[in-house]
């Protein structure tokens, strides 16, 4: 027999929950089961670029939000690369519906780095004590309920720090959960 779930209720006891799951014919309980509520985890996505070039290069990204021929270039952020790949995040909130980017390097003319725009990158907000060891966990929306897959561990260096999940860009939707390191 198959039925349209339309409605599903957690009654909170001393003992483990049970789970009553109702359609348009019948009610069903379930035998106990235990719920595990984990505190949900501050997100947003941002612009993700992606720039190559020499390390040690002095690089400078701009930006602009719309490509008409009086727009003006203004920039974003000035680094010198540690890697051939770096990866600058744009935090700028509320973002405009369009932005475009480039990418120039100081002291040599003519020479262009790569840039590429590596999509909207979940920027996950870590908060603790200086010095608390996170680790971040995540899980596809769509997979099996309990194949939570260890992303990184992180040792807070500020009481409120992003976390950029770059390598979310093309997968699944992911939810993610953040567990304390003893």
């Amino acid at each position: 027999m198959s039925s349209i779930l339309t409605s599903c209720k957690c009654y909170l006891l001393t003992r483990p929950y049970t789970v009553v799951v109702t359609n348009l014919f019948a009610a069903v309980t379930s035998a106990p089961v235990t719920l595990n509520v984990i505190q949900s985890v501050n997100r947003r996505l941002v612009p993700g670029v992606n720039l190559l070039a020499q390390p040690g290069n002095f690089l400078g990204l701009d930006y602009r939000d719309n490509i008409g021929p009086t727009a003006n270039w203004a920039t974003l952020a000035t680094m010198t690369l540690s890697n051939a790949s770096q990866s600058y995040f744009d935090l700028s909130a509320p973002l405009p519906p369009q932005r475009f980017y480039r990418a120039w390097q100081s002291g040599t003319p003519g020479v262009v780095p790569s840039l590429s725009v590596a999509g909207m990158v979940p920027a996950i907000t870590l908060t603790g004590n200086i010095g608390d060891s996170l680790r971040l966990d995540y899980i596809n929306r769509i997979g099996p309920t309990d194949a939570w897959v260890t992303l990184a561990t992180v040792t807070l260096t500020n009481t409120s720090q992003l976390y950029f999940d770059v390598s979310s860009v093309g997968q699944p939707a992911r939810l993610w959960r953040i567990v304390p390191v003893p």
